[in-house]
């Protein structure tokens, strides 16, 4: 009966996808540096403190003893302290015991860096990235040739504090498990903010926003849910995303504030495909994609596709039109792609990754991707893009 019901349950899960509390590596940039510096500042902190907790029988007898041989409160605090920290070490306790935690979580702690870089023969841009971060402290740099289209990032986090673009400052005034309130001070404009930030007890709700004191406006709004997400940029307006599992599958909404709006449906057959219609407005376009799995690879104890082909074709809009593509993947660390757009400028294009790249996932510390891009009309030239990819623990 056991093993009936998780087939079951397994097949249930196939047919239809459920909702995914959003996780902090979903959130992008200052939320998941918020989330990291609360929840692992509060571990690090409680850890500390549950390893140098004192017994109150032997506080007190020792600091009666220290106050009547005239010793200070520091002192017989102290003297507390060594005496907790002697019995834990070999005393009457565990043999080997590190109570303050050298042995354990801090001299278990772990790193990791990604670097990335792609280039462009198109427009002869090149874009670089790096990413490293640790159990308290997270650093992110980026920088592109382009620098009027993408103007260079730097982010450091030490602790709960977070430093962006060298010219803002988030400084906390108040830390808590579930709530935190930064200050922020943009250096090139002089403008200090209030920066607040709570999520729920097991992160299924988030919320962050940026509230200006001088002149008092609300710059930046970010709240994720369950379901989907709301954010709000003064200057751009608001973005909103929502999904909701409907018969059998999800019915998803992306909507911009002014600006363009697209719903679709996703539902999955029986061969292990996907079918996507999706209307946008105000282009007044439709699609429908079409994803199927044609063959299948084990990894593990779990089946994953190992050839994929899709097909997408839209009506109306501003760009009608057909698009096709033929995804393979060889092995955990190569896999290759081509495909086909039959719109106003038809094009051919085909990449292939090996190691360490987004269709491959993390299963390499290193990696290559290189895509050529064909213009099937009169005019216009192939380009190329190579992106490399590392990563390393330490």
């Amino acid at each position: 009966m056991a093993a009936a019901a998780d087939d079951l349950a397994r097949r249930l899960a196939a047919f239809i996808p459920l909702p995914q509390p959003p996780q902090k590596e979903q959130l992008s940039g200052v939320a998941a540096a918020v989330l990291d510096a609360g929840g692992r500042l509060g571990r690090a902190v409680g850890d500390v403190f549950r390893r140098l907790r004192i017994d109150e029988g032997l506080d007190v007898a020792l600091a009666q003893r220290h106050r009547r041989n005239g010793g200070s409160r520091i002192a017989a605090a102290a003297a507390a302290v060594d005496a907790r920290v002697s019995k834990d070490s070999g005393g009457g306790g565990v043999a080997g015991h590190d109570p303050v935690g050298v042995s354990g979580r801090f001299a278990r702690s772990q790193g990791s860096m990604n670097l990335s870089a792609t280039y462009d023969s198109r427009t002869s841009d090149v874009e670089s990235s790096v990413v490293a971060r640790g159990d308290l402290w997270r650093a992110e740099a980026s920088h592109s040739s382009a620098a009027a289209a993408a103007p260079p990032l730097f982010m450091v986090q030490l602790g709960p504090v977070l430093f962006v673009r060298d010219t803002t400052l988030l400084f906390p005034v108040h830390l808590s498990k579930r709530h935190l309130i930064w200050y922020g001070f943009e250096r090139k404009n002089g403008v200090h903010s209030v920066c607040p930030a709570y999520w729920s007890a097991h992160r299924r709700w988030f919320f962050m926003s940026m509230i200006c004191l001088n002149p008092f406006t609300c710059s930046f709004m970010d709240m994720q849910f369950p379901n989907g997400q709301l954010r709000y940029v003064a200057g751009d307006g608001f973005t909103t995303r929502a999904f909701l599992p409907l018969c059998r599958g999800i019915f998803q909404a992306h909507a911009k504030f002014p600006g363009e709006k697209k719903f679709s449906y996703s539902f999955k057959n029986r061969s292990g495909g996907s079918i996507t219609p999706m209307v946008q407005w105000p282009d007044k376009s439709f699609s429908l994609g079409t994803i199927q799995t044609l063959s299948w690879k084990r990894c593990g104890l779990m089946l994953q596709p190992a050839l994929q082909f899709s097909i997408c074709p839209t009506f109306g809009g501003s760009r009608p039109g057909l698009s096709m593509e033929l995804i393979h993947s060889v092995n955990e660390n190569a896999g290759v792609v081509c495909g086909y757009s039959h719109t106003a400028s038809p094009s051919a294009y085909a990449s292939i990754s090996i190691g360490r790249s987004k269709l491959n996932g993390s299963a390499a510390s290193s990696g290559l991707v290189l895509r050529v891009d064909a213009p099937l009309h009169s005019f216009g030239r192939p380009w190329f893009s190579i992106q490399m990819n590392s990563g390393l623990e330490f």
